[in-house]
């Protein structure tokens, strides 16, 4: 017997945490039924600092989201382009070109052409972007032309360069990842999702005193005084949970986060746009020289 009466109160003590939140929902449901039905002239107002505080916040919020979306493209290789379609047209076009030249060349040239280096560049791994893609079919394509050919020297050095452009598409792409989607993400799913607990807190708070001031309004003189006391009990858990919330999103409003995020995400793209233009300056004026030989040897040919 005294196993089953400790086994009842068990279950009773399990249930009452859930009972009351069952009943504490069903209430602020109700008073929320009531207000969108009209049915109901109670309803307390919120602070007007919590609302202008609400309004920045849900401004700084959707900054986190927008941004997470448009970081995660930035950090992304553009996967727009059809690159296999790419490699075929390329590959066509460079073996087009480079039959042509062979045929018109039969011979080795005694010209001089600029040096390609020595280190190869492997190409059999699959592009993880556009530049990758290009250089390996530039690369490809060179040695097939040959590399004592003025265009297959020019190729392999676009090819090359390319190569080290993608390099560096990567390295923004990890940085962005990381010092942005990641930092912001981190974030969103911290304060910003307290913040928003605690914003639902203030609803439920407010439902709640609405509806115990509703049942005042109602109550029978026998009853009143203990509907005062919950009101009274309403009210102090309100003003609690708007301040609690209210702290909250003022410290989301005050984080240096998103300046930091910004500008994690404007360096990534400057170190990016600054080693492309190192590598493109140092590029064309030998892609110059070999066009120069080019040229000659054209002319040569036409003249004979």
């Amino acid at each position: 017997m005294d196993q089953f009466t400790k086994f009842t109160q068990g279950i009773s003590q399990n249930l009452s945490p859930f009972a009351e939140k069952v009943g504490a929902n069903f209430t602020q449901f109700r008073q929320l039924a009531s207000e969108k039905l009209g049915a109901t002239a109670v309803i307390t107002e919120l602070p007007r600092d919590y609302i202008e505080l609400e309004n920045r916040f849900e401004g700084i919020r959707n900054i986190h989201l927008e941004l997470i979306k448009y970081a995660k493209i930035f950090s992304q290789s553009d996967n727009s382009m059809d690159l296999k379609h790419f490699q075929t047209q390329l590959r066509d076009l460079t073996t087009n070109i480079g039959d042509k030249i062979n045929t018109m060349a039969g011979t080795s040239r005694a010209m001089s052409l600029p040096s390609t280096g020595n280190d190869s560049i492997p190409t059999s791994a699959e592009p993880q972007t556009p530049y990758h893609a290009m250089s390996q079919l530039c690369i490809g394509n060179s040695e097939k032309i040959g590399l004592e050919e003025p265009l297959g020297a020019g190729l392999y050095k676009f090819g090359a360069a390319f190569d080290k452009i993608g390099d560096s598409r990567l390295r923004m792409n990890n940085d962005i990842r990381l010092n942005v989607v990641a930092a912001l993400q981190t974030e969103l799913s911290s304060k910003i999702s307290i913040a928003q607990k605690l914003r639902k807190d203030v609803q439920g708070a407010r439902l709640a005193l609405d509806a115990s001031k509703s049942s005042l309004k109602s109550a029978t003189p026998a009853k009143e005084n203990a509907l005062r006391i919950e009101v009274e009990k309403s009210e102090d858990i309100f003003v609690t949970v708007v301040e609690d919330a209210m702290k909250q999103m003022r410290s989301v409003l005050e984080s240096p986060d998103v300046i930091q995020s910004v500008s994690a995400l404007a360096s990534a793209q400057l170190e990016y746009y600054k080693e492309a233009q190192n590598i493109l300056s140092s590029l064309i004026p030998e892609l110059d020289e070999i066009r120069l030989t080019q040229d000659a040897l054209y002319n040569h040919e036409a003249d004979s």
